[in-house]
């Protein structure tokens, strides 16, 4: 038998066939797949220890009760020992990015750890610290919640100092049951946490102990932004006054208010805000990536969808894309039973745009049906020739705009398109 003391320094991982020697592989029990079962192809693979929750015949198991909650526990432990400020960061839409952009800014600083990618779950986060943290004395996590509890569930294993909510949407509602449940599942980093930064645009989010970032009012404001053909200039306002920034390229309203929300943490934490941290920063693969195409720009959004990500990328096209606007939609997932409801709400936003192309690959964008479509299929290639004959053809000079949730695999067809150009 090995004790928990001769795991300390081995990577962990959690897919038998990942395991590379000296490895620790945990077996976790999912819906369709359990980990148990292959315990004994991890150590033929050369894993150091399997950590089971019941044995399996195997010299070098770990038994414990729960292998999710030893994962948490045991990460917990590691960023105990170092007593680091904590920076936890979650919403409906925005957190990889807000968590990459926070993260380079007072990295510029102070050394910074950040959990890597989509690793920001109850498996994940744990995962990335006990594998990559070397005792920075800041960690920025981004914080995912499928169901209510989650949030609550991270924030006891990893307290935050300051406690981060973007927004509250739709995102997962048909997992977590209604919008009221998102929204106190998200609020529950605020209760966790010993100062919160929320946004002050929606009036559900006030508290005594709660600090404000927002456009229309609270201690950190998004005043301006302004593209000049070369880079965006950022107005943001505080209580000492107006402060300037200028970024190259095109940034978003979303991504300036992920600059604010760096912005307000800096001051929180009385680190200095530097922006220069920024100026190699690129928008993360399918968030909102901007693609010159002829004469216009084609537009990669494709990473994920929900109701309000396509809110706000539609003002985002219509104030400062040339026309026309065609976009290319598909399905938006695990809504359940507000499906319906919440694509017909797109197919009102869809109507601002010159054309929309829907690609039906997946039933749920059959009630997208805005009265300005002008071609579907769930055919691939009958999409992509449609884009290649119909719209970027002849000098297209507008606007090519790309979005859908990730299991419409929409981003195949940017990719295409993109290697044709």
């Amino acid at each position: 038998m090995i004790g928990l003391r001769e795991l300390v320094g081995h990577r962990f991982v959690i897919d038998s066939r990942e395991v590379k020697s000296g490895d620790v592989f945990v077996a976790i029990k999912g819906n369709r797949v359990d980990g148990h079962d292959f315990a004994r192809q991890a150590v033929d693979a050369g894993a150091f220890a399997v950590v089971v929750e019941k044995g399996v015949g195997l010299e070098n198991q770990v038994i414990v009760p729960n292998t999710v909650e030893f994962l948490g526990q045991y990460a917990s432990k590691i960023v105990e020992n170092f007593k680091p400020r904590i920076v936890g960061i979650t919403g409906s839409n925005g957190k990889t990015t807000t968590k990459e952009i926070v993260a380079a800014v007072l990295g510029a600083e102070v050394p910074t750890f950040k959990n890597e990618g989509n690793l920001n779950s109850e498996i994940g986060l744990p995962l990335a610290i006990i594998n990559n943290y070397k005792g920075e004395p800041l960690l920025v996590l981004e914080m995912a919640q499928r169901v209510v509890g989650d949030i609550e569930y991270l924030c006891k294993l990893f307290p935050p100092d300051i406690g981060v909510l973007l927004n509250v949407g739709s995102a997962h509602v048909g997992v977590a049951g209604s919008l009221q449940n998102i929204f106190k599942g998200k609020w529950q980093i605020v209760e966790n946490s010993k100062q919160s930064l929320v946004n002050y645009d929606d009036e559900r989010m006030r508290c005594d102990k709660c600090r404000y970032f927002g456009t229309t009012g609270g201690d950190y404001i998004l005043k301006d932004k302004k593209f000049d053909g070369d880079s965006t200039i950022l107005t943001f306002e505080t209580s000492e006054g107006e402060f300037y920034y200028s970024l190259k390229g095109y940034w978003t309203k979303a991504m300036a208010l992920s600059v604010l929300v760096a912005f307000a943490v800096a001051d929180m934490l009385d680190i200095f805000f530097n922006p220069i941290a920024l100026s190699n920063f690129k928008p993360l693969k399918g968030r909102f990536n901007v693609h010159r195409c002829q004469n216009g720009y084609l537009i990669d959004d494709t990473y994920n969808a929900s109701y309000e990500s396509f809110k706000i990328a539609i003002e985002e096209l219509v104030e400062g894309f040339p026309r026309p606007i065609y976009a290319v939609v598909g399905a938006m997932k695990e809504l359940g039973e507000f499906s319906k409801e919440y694509h017909v709400k797109l197919s009102e936003l869809l109507e601002q745009v010159d054309g929309v192309i829907v690609y039906d690959k997946e039933e749920e964008s059959k009630d997208i049906v805005p009265s300005n479509v002008i071609f579907r299929s769930e055919k691939f290639d009958e999409i992509v020739k449609f884009i290649e004959d119909r719209v970027i053809s002849n000098e297209f000079s507008g606007t090519l705009y790309f979005k859908a949730s990730r299991a419409v695999e929409l981003d195949k067809v940017v990719e295409n398109l993109l290697r044709r150009q």
